[in-house]
């Protein structure tokens, strides 16, 4: 079942995609809802800065875990798995966006969470190198190609293919048990703008310390017992 977003946060987010993925274990069949949702104060300028991609530069998500046969079923409760089952929740989640493009680096942080009603979850925080398109970061300058015969898209007047542009963005990603599976949510946020664009850089509007406050509450007020009912 589809999560929805609590609240606290939905009216700033809206839902961009779904998408299901089911991944085979030794022991279960581990099938994940996932739901992704754009930020709609700078879903414009997150277009421009990568128009092809599902997983946008500043996105929160939702993932229904489902396992069959069920934790029960196999003499394991989801809250004791708890230490196994986030490493497993992670993976897939890495999966889904190196997908879509997006390279993931090193662990900034693993460790353990609460929230307000007691839940214990399992948060971890990536680096992650986000894709842009060729012409994110081409300058206010209305010259194209400069005299150097350098281009400002990055490549040259030869027409020689650059390389691919990044820049740098921040993964969070936590889970929970519910009832008889697991539930996972987090987001990704952009911790820079493209070199030289001033006037995207303006309208993506950085602040790494808002979005992760937004990501923490949407940890705060995500329904578990949403997916645990379903």
């Amino acid at each position: 079942m589809a999560l929805d977003l609590p609240p606290l946060v939905a009216d700033d987010w809206r839902r961009l995609g779904d998408r299901t993925d089911e991944r085979s274990l030794s022991l279960a069949t581990v099938t994940a809802e996932t739901t992704v949702f754009e930020h709609r104060p700078t879903a414009d300028a997150l277009e421009r800065l990568r128009s092809g991609g599902d997983v946008p530069a500043r996105s929160l998500f939702t993932v229904d875990l489902q396992i069959t046969p069920s934790l029960s079923a196999i003499g394991l409760e989801p809250a004791a798995a708890l230490e196994m089952a986030a490493p497993k929740a992670r993976e897939q989640f890495v999966d889904t966006i190196e997908d879509d493009g997006i390279a993931v680096g090193a662990e900034r942080a693993s460790e353990y969470i609460d929230r307000p009603d007691g839940a214990i979850g399992h948060l971890t925080v990536l680096e992650v190198a986000y894709p842009t398109d060729s012409d994110a970061s081409v300058t206010n300058d209305a010259e194209a190609v400069a005299d150097d015969g350098e281009r400002a898209d990055g490549g040259d007047a030869t027409g020689e293919t650059p390389t691919t542009a990044t820049i740098d963005a921040e993964a969070h990603v936590a889970v929970w048990p519910a009832a008889d599976a697991y539930v996972m949510a987090g987001g990704l946020l952009p911790l820079e703008a493209p070199d030289g664009a001033d006037l995207l850089a303006a309208a993506l509007d950085v602040n790494p310390a808002r979005d992760r406050e937004a990501i923490v509450d949407l940890f705060r007020g995500l329904e578990l017992e949403a997916a645990a009912d379903d």
